[in-house]
């Protein structure tokens, strides 16, 4: 039965069929003659026919020993960049990643990790995909996502972590609004006024933490409309609906229909994480995190 041949027999044929010379050819594979004559017959007999033709005064291919050279010359390339590809995905440089996000990392850490990435892993596609916190652990314990930039803290053995930033509250108001003229709020002025929150179905974590915000200082939330995002949000806002509570990150984007203020007597803080599931780390992914821890020590 017909055995199929080795790639260093393949190679070694190959050699003498361009060099039509077993002296040449043991040279440039750098084994001795007779040894290359043996490889040689045994990939004849392996195959059952003969490929080259042996004189004492030259060598030549036959018929099929020409196909035969034909479709493996270049074998040996292809298996070298099949190499070289299996080893940059190896290392990380090379396949896909899924990462989610969440608003308020898409003001800056995502686009900011996401940027720095690219520029270092250019052959890495990147799929972004926006999910709220608690969706995001869903499709991590799924593997539906690779890595996720979500609100914390979260702890969970399921889950590795990273703390990107850790941001306090701050108030949003109209422009008008009579509040705005003070230097800070408190809980208690924002208390007295409809508020403007993100809707239970998208919001649902930040929504909570700053509801408990409000009632570990004694005061109920008034409130009056609920957005899906945060353009809403700052839409009503800005047309005098309510105020509202965000991450100080908003400060880099607000319109110039609202302005921010300090909340005073609030101690709470927004921390923006990166997890990903420990079950199902890959190169791609540690680079990512890499990168994302190399930007969180940066001042």
């Amino acid at each position: 039965m017909t055995q199929t041949p080795g790639s260093r027999d393949i190679e070694a044929f190959n050699v003498v069929a361009v060099e039509l010379s077993f002296r040449r050819a043991a040279e440039r594979l750098a084994i001795d003659q007779s040894a290359l004559s043996r490889r040689i017959r045994q990939l004849e007999e392996n195959l059952g026919y003969q490929l080259i033709r042996r004189t004492t005064r030259e060598v030549s291919l036959t018929a099929a020993g020409e196909i035969f050279h034909e479709r493996t010359r270049l074998l040996g390339s292809e298996i070298d960049a099949a190499v070289h590809a299996a080893r940059i995905a190896a290392e990380g440089k090379r396949g896909q990643l899924r990462i989610a996000y969440m608003s308020f990392a898409a003001i800056e850490w995502m686009p900011r990790v996401v940027r720095e990435f690219t520029e270092r892993y250019p052959d890495i596609d990147l799929e972004l995909k926006y999910i709220r916190t608690q969706g995001q652990k869903i499709e991590l314990a799924r593997n539906n996502i690779d890595a996720g930039f979500m609100l914390g803290p979260l702890q969970h053995p399921q889950y590795e972590v990273l703390q990107l930033s850790s941001d306090p509250l701050v108030a949003i108001l109209p422009i008008d609004h009579r509040l705005s003229t003070r230097p800070a709020v408190t809980l208690a002025d924002l208390a007295r006024y409809p508020m403007v929150l993100g809707s239970m179905a998208e919001w649902d974590f930040f929504r909570q933490f700053v509801l408990d915000a409000f009632a570990q200082a004694g005061h109920a939330v008034q409130i009056k409309f609920e957005a899906s995002n945060a353009m809403g949000i700052l839409g009503l806002v800005s047309e005098g609906l309510g105020v509202s509570v965000y991450a100080q990150a908003i400060e880099r984007f607000q319109p110039r229909t609202i302005m921010t203020k300090p909340i005073s007597d609030c101690t709470a803080q927004v921390q923006t994480v990166l997890a990903w599931n420990r079950a199902y780390k890959n190169p791609a992914l540690m680079n990512f995190v890499a990168v994302a821890r190399e930007l969180a020590r940066r001042p």
